[in-house]
């Protein structure tokens, strides 16, 4: 049996007291009651944005080309920080006191552009868990706006962000069940059917239902009627694995495997929302934003469509 250990052990809160960041903070102290353990600390992030800038750029005499020297922008800052900023994070820090998290839980604060900011410091802090709100934007305003979360997401590596949204609806008993586990023989995949193993393992007094989940393309059946039969199996192949991966894992409960047929983001999203998932665990394969643009990715194309399962997506 391999053991494998909890693959949250930092996890970062970006927060801003929104509805939405709300809910992924209470995502978030389910990751780490569920990893007590081996979780080593929580970071509430904040970051100042654009958005203040813009509200207090009035008061500056930009004419100073240092605007940390002025003793008026100083004052701002600080007066925001104090009465606005700190208080949010206290806010943030005793409701995932409330919820039972124990383990280490930090404040922080950054300026500049927000979702670079989170990636930029993940990475640094060596986080492996990200759990964020989003706002709900539709696929064309995350286009012509831009998103935080669509920005992180592009910049991910090496972690597993968690996106949270306002309609999201867990058991806070047992946060992940059901689990859906869309699969696809990928490293990325595996890894998410890991990382779904261990929670599972963690949560086994609950008896967490999980299920995975191959779709294959409608575009490779029509191309390739003659072949069905090996892309089925191929198909069978990679569930077998995954199911496996899973038993390895130790994971002796209810697994469902299904296999179908189309495109894979709505049939993912579809079953998400059809069979009331809590929790969607995916792999990523890397691309880059300017990929996803224009060729689009299945985990994006899930997250435009579910809106009550928390989605994770895994990047290697």
């Amino acid at each position: 049996m391999e053991i494998c250990s909890y693959p949250f052990d930092r996890i970062l809160i970006p927060y801003d007291g929104s509805p939405s960041a709300k809910k992924a903070v209470e995502w978030a102290a389910c990751l780490a009651q569920i990893g007590s353990d081996s979780v080593e600390k929580v970071t509430l992030l904040r970051v100042i944005g654009g958005g203040y800038l813009a509200r207090h750029i009035q008061n500056v005499d930009l004419r100073v080309t240092r605007m940390d020297q002025v003793a008026a922008w100083r004052r701002i800052r600080q007066y925001h920080l104090d009465h606005e900023i700190m208080p949010l994070l206290e806010e943030g820090k005793r409701f995932l006191q409330e919820k039972g998290v124990s383990v280490p839980i930090e404040t922080r604060v950054a300026e500049g552009k927000i979702g670079e900011e989170i990636s930029r410091l993940a990475d640094e802090g060596g986080y492996s868990a990200i759990v964020m709100g989003r706002r709900g934007l539709s696929p064309v305003k995350e286009l012509f706006l831009g998103s935080v979360t669509h920005q992180v997401l592009s910049l991910a590596q090496k972690k597993t962000v968690f996106v949270v949204g306002l309609e999201a609806v867990f058991n806070p008993d047992c946060p992940i069940s059901p689990l859906l586990l869309p699969v696809d023989g990928s490293e990325p995949s595996r890894e998410a059917v890991r990382q779904g193993a261990v929670l599972a393992q963690g949560l086994r007094a609950c008896q967490p239902r999980l299920n995975l989940l191959y779709v294959m393309e409608i575009v490779q059946i029509t191309a390739s009627m003659n072949e069905a039969n090996v892309l089925v199996r191929d198909g069978e192949k990679i569930l077998a694995d995954s199911h496996a991966i899973l038993l390895e894992a130790g994971f002796p409960g209810e697994v469902e495997e299904r296999l179908q047929v189309g495109e894979p983001p709505r049939i993912i999203a579809e079953e998400a929302e059809e069979g009331s998932y809590a929790l969607v665990l995916m792999g990523a394969r890397g691309l880059s934003s300017l990929k996803q643009l224009i060729l689009g990715s299945v985990s994006s194309g899930v997250l435009h469509r579910v809106s009550r399962s928390v989605i994770g997506i895994v990047y290697l």
